[in-house]
């Protein structure tokens, strides 16, 4: 049986997530740009970090209670709908500039770690070499995309950097916000995984479908 209790649990932990992934984003973008990170690379990595956090608080959460249906669902969900809805509805708002270097060396990437995971999946499992193969690729991504950020520098990337430092917080103020935003963040997604969980066995509905919808 559902009961009301459940679904404020569930919006409350979807409202605590979306408020502090706002304010890990806003405190680690202003951090990342008065250490020297560009614009670009920010989006690239900070940003696309940020914005993840709470896709990777939740899986963590589900794995370590034995869910893993909903940790593979909730990441492979969230890039379907990063592409065919997020950027599918910024696109039919405004038209977007796309960066070259975001078509030369950023899509081949995810398309190839996408056919990594399917290859690496052909076992039905994610084992723990699998999960180092994954996480040394993306520490070794953020240091060389970083290394070349910093070679390609150029008039119209300086001008850039310098107008976005200037609506920057500061540094301390930054700092408060990454914690929060990762205390939120921790807090909700507890309360979403466990009503998520008590949703879907309520109707029947399995634990991947919930992780590729949430």
């Amino acid at each position: 049986m559902i009961t009301l209790e459940v679904f404020i649990y569930l919006a409350g932990g979807l409202i605590f997530l979306f408020i502090g992934a706002e304010g890990l984003i806003r405190g680690a973008s202003a951090l990342a740009l008065r250490i020297g990170i560009t614009p670009l690379v920010v989006g690239l990595t900070v940003v696309a970090f940020g914005t993840s956090t709470p896709e990777l608080v939740v899986s963590l959460k589900a794995a370590l209670i034995g869910n893993s249906s909903i940790s593979l669902g909730n990441v492979v969900g969230s890039n379907i709908a990063n592409i065919a809805l997020i950027l599918g509805i910024a696109a039919l708002i405004r038209p977007l500039d796309v960066h070259a270097n975001v078509i030369r060396r950023e899509i081949p990437i995810m398309i190839g770690l996408s056919i990594l995971l399917i290859i690496l999946l052909n076992d039905e499992e994610l084992s723990l070499i699998d999960g180092i193969i994954f996480v040394v690729g993306i520490i070794t991504y953020t240091v060389v995309n970083i290394l070349m950020a910093r070679k390609e520098k150029n008039a119209e990337v300086e001008n850039e950097f310098k107008e976005g430092l200037k609506t920057k917080l500061g540094v301390s103020v930054s700092i408060v916000f990454v914690v929060g935003g990762l205390g939120l963040m921790i807090l909700g997604a507890n309360l979403f995984v466990t009503s998520a969980i008590s949703i879907a066995k309520a109707i029947g509905v399995s634990d991947a479908i919930i992780g590729l919808t949430n």
